[in-house]
């Protein structure tokens, strides 16, 4: 049986996905890991990676850093109100996902970004896993997009050229 990281690689690019090496990083040590990119029209960055502390699982990590437009729109906010704010995007990230684990950064009050992250063990990988990691996958591209649409929703932002509009989703 092939390698999990070969497997994974290769099914992520039957699907259409763009696979990179994941460079190393001082925040998150692992063996091994792919920095991949969903296939168009929507184009989300997911990293998949073994971290190097946990040799038996893999972890299926989505980032998403706030835009500055938004960041500005929270920071008018009063602390309770950022706080109401990151809460009922945890409950509904929590809520789309019940099996993901998800972080406020750095903290619920001075929100900057929003992780959601999966993980799966080398002993699931057999075969037959293909059709559950791509499940997983479009969970972390619906997180994404619940991310996004809670953000535009509390704080639309339009952008675009005199008199053409369109809704800012850069997070």
């Amino acid at each position: 049986m092939p390698e999990v990281k070969e497997l994974i690689t290769s099914w992520l690019i039957e699907e259409g996905f763009e696979v990179k090496k994941l460079p190393a990083s001082p925040q998150v040590r692992f063996t091994w890991g792919l920095d991949i990119y969903t296939p168009p029209p929507l184009r989300v960055n997911i990293k998949v990676f073994k971290p190097e502390e946990r040799q038996d699982r893999v972890i299926i990590l989505l980032g998403v850093g706030v835009s500055p437009e938004h960041q500005q729109a929270l920071a008018k906010l009063k602390p309770e109100e950022r706080l109401k704010f990151s809460s009922r995007l945890l409950s509904r990230l929590i809520t789309a996902c019940n099996i993901c684990s998800v972080a406020i950064q750095p903290n619920p009050v001075d929100l900057k970004g929003v992780s959601v992250a999966m993980t799966f063990f080398d002993s699931e990988v057999n075969d037959n896993f293909k059709p559950r990691l791509l499940n997983m996958l479009m969970m972390m591209v619906n997180s994404f997009l619940l991310i996004v649409s809670t953000f535009n929703e509390a704080f639309p932002v339009v952008s675009g050229r005199a008199g053409e509009k369109s809704t800012t989703t850069r997070m």
